[in-house]
């Protein structure tokens, strides 16, 4: 009461709103430097939506691989590893074998395919012996067989000497003959004489006559002993030709067996082995994986990527992009550059994409068509504190690609040209 009686009506209301501020009047702006500025304003955007343009961006992601690509190799069939024949990092041939699998049935008497290829292995064995006995008998016939032709051929030729002696000695005989008949006529000799001459012509002419016939039979016996060789020969070749048929079929049989119960994983190519996911003794099912294997002709590594139907019309080979790598963040490394070598005329099927797994999964509420394009980087190795890292399969990328380039007042009046679309009446599109 005393404070209020001491200071004026005015000044104690004054003193109570204090609290509240003090307003504080700006001198307004001139009209025309506010019309001025609008207008400006104005101007400018408008001539950034007449004049300006924006490239449409897509990003894209992929993942790196080398050329040739690393290969996977899978189990076929349901089995257990047997053999495993290689490590991480050991470099092998073509056509190595790398690892066995045992896929056969077992019963209480054993494995089925195991049995199966002891009794065919046995009957191949005794089949190769029968081949050999054969061989060895044909061997020995025709030996014998050609021994005796020679002892055919030294008789034939000893009894056609003697032939020709015989018949000498039978032409001076009948020169002796005629020369007694001249005696004879002559009164030299008489009639006996000339007789016992005659007789002992005849008597070796019949003796000729048996050497001769000799000396036939031997040539006949030559080529009935050609004629037996030969049949010989083929009647024993026969046989082997047979029994080889039937060591073939086995050995075929042997083969189906061994298919059957084991199979063994060969290298399709030479290269080095980057990883094994399997052991001796393992199961393996229809389409597990055993291990990784890296050709050794490596030529470049590409980058591929997955690029949805809407953003394909707008690639074209050659155009440069910028990479970025997750195990190099751009923050710190950059970006690496690289150019478009190639851009996929056909879908990706789904078989192709399951192959990477950097590509993007099947959605059933939202699918989509996806192309593969292929980015050659500029370089596969990167520095790193003085060191060069070399680029390896399957690192995770991506990259920004430009696609169509419009004005702004285009990208503005987009949706208006998907009213005017839905709005055409059937009649308006054919004209």
């Amino acid at each position: 009461m005393i404070y209020r009686m001491l200071f004026r009506k005015e000044a104690v209301e004054y003193r109570n709103r204090r609290w509240e501020g003090k307003a504080v009047l700006i001198p307004p702006l001139s009209p025309p430097l506010v019309y001025g500025f609008c207008t400006l304003f104005f101007l400018c955007m408008m001539a950034l939506l007449l004049f300006g343009t924006y490239t449409r961006r897509v990003s894209a992601y992929g993942e790196l691989v080398s050329v040739p690509r690393a290969i996977t190799l899978f189990s076929v069939e349901q089995g257990y590893i047997v053999r495993l024949n290689v490590t991480p990092g050991q470099s092998v041939s073509k056509g190595q074998a790398l690892a066995e699998l045992n896929v056969s049935r077992t019963t209480i008497s054993g494995g089925v395919s195991e049995r199966q290829r002891e009794t065919i292995k046995s009957q191949i064995i005794t089949l190769a012996h029968i081949i050999s006995r054969l061989k060895e008998n044909k061997k020995i016939t025709l030996d014998t067989l050609n021994a005796e032709k020679k002892r055919y051929e030294e008789a034939l030729q000893h009894s056609t000497d003697i032939v020709n002696q015989a018949r000498q000695g039978l032409a001076l005989m009948k020169k002796g003959m005629d020369s007694y008949r001249g005696y004879q006529r002559r009164g030299l000799i008489n009639q006996d004489q000339l007789t016992n001459q005659t007789a002992l012509y005849y008597q070796q002419q019949n003796n000729l006559l048996s050497l001769i016939t000799q000396n036939e039979q031997n040539a006949l016996q030559i080529m009935t002993l050609e004629g037996n060789i030969r049949t010989q020969a083929s009647d024993f070749d026969n046989q082997i030709y047979q029994t080889e048929i039937q060591r073939s079929d086995l050995i075929r049989q042997y083969t189906d067996v061994e298919a059957a119960g084991s199979q063994v994983v060969t290298a399709p190519a030479a290269g080095r082995i980057d990883s094994v996911s399997t052991a001796e003794g393992q199961i393996t099912r229809p389409g597990d994986a055993l291990m990784q294997l890296i050709p050794g002709n490596i030529t470049r590594y590409e980058l591929v990527i997955w690029v949805p139907d809407s953003a394909v019309p707008f690639l074209h080979v050659g155009e440069k992009v910028n990479i970025r790598y997750d195990a190099f963040p751009s923050e710190k490394f950059g970006l690496f550059p690289g150019h478009i070598i190639s851009v996929g005329t056909t879908p990706a099927t789904p078989q192709e994409m399951s192959t990477y797994p950097s590509a993007p999964g099947y959605e059933p509420l939202n699918p989509r068509t996806w192309y593969r394009v292929i980015v050659l980087p500029d370089s596969a190795h990167f520095s790193w504190q003085g060191k060069i890292i070399p680029a390896e399969n399957g690192m995770k990328a991506s990259t920004i690609l430009y696609l169509e380039k419009r004005r702004l007042y285009e990208w503005a009046l987009s949706p208006f040209y998907d009213l005017k679309d839905s709005t055409r009446e059937p009649d308006d599109e054919q004209k």
